[in-house]
C-alpha cells in the first residue's frame, strides 16, 4: 500500500468526467480540475490537446475508487482558495490578489 509521500500519479475515480485524467491530474498537482479540464479545451482547439487527453488515458493507470483529493497533503485546498481561484479563472480578481489571499490563507494555517 502506497504511503502519504508516495503519492502516485493516476486517474481519478471520484472527480472524473470522461476518463478521470483531468480529476486525477489536478489531485496530484493540487489544482482545480476545471482549469486543467479548460487547458485541454483550448488544447484540443488548436490541435494537440484531444491526443493528449487520449494518450494519458492509456497511460495513467486507474486510481483506486474513494481516494478523493483529500489523500494528499498537497491537494487539500481550502473553500476560501477555491473561491479565489474561481474568481481569477473568470477575470474578478487579479494574479497579485490572488497571490495575497494565498499567502494569507497558508499564514493562518
Amino acid at each position: 500500500m502506497l504511503g502519504m509521500d508516495d503519492h502516485r500519479l493516476t486517474r481519478s475515480e471520484t472527480d472524473k468526467r470522461i476518463a478521470g485524467v483531468c480529476g486525477g491530474l489536478g489531485e496530484y498537482f493540487g489544482i482545480d480540475p476545471i482549469l486543467i479540464r479548460v487547458a485541454f479545451v483550448l488544447l484540443a482547439l488548436m490541435g494537440p490537446g484531444l491526443i493528449a487527453y487520449i494518450v494519458l488515458w492509456i497511460v495513467m493507470p486507474k486510481g483506486q475508487p474513494g481516494v478523493g483529493p483529500a489523500a494528499h497533503p498537497r491537494a487539500r485546498v481550502s473553500p476560501a482558495l477555491h473561491i479565489a481561484e474561481e474568481r481569477f479563472a473568470r477575470g474578478e480578481i487579479s494574479a497579485e490578489e490572488l497571490a495575497q489571499i494565498r499567502t494569507d490563507l497558508t499564514r493562518s494555517a
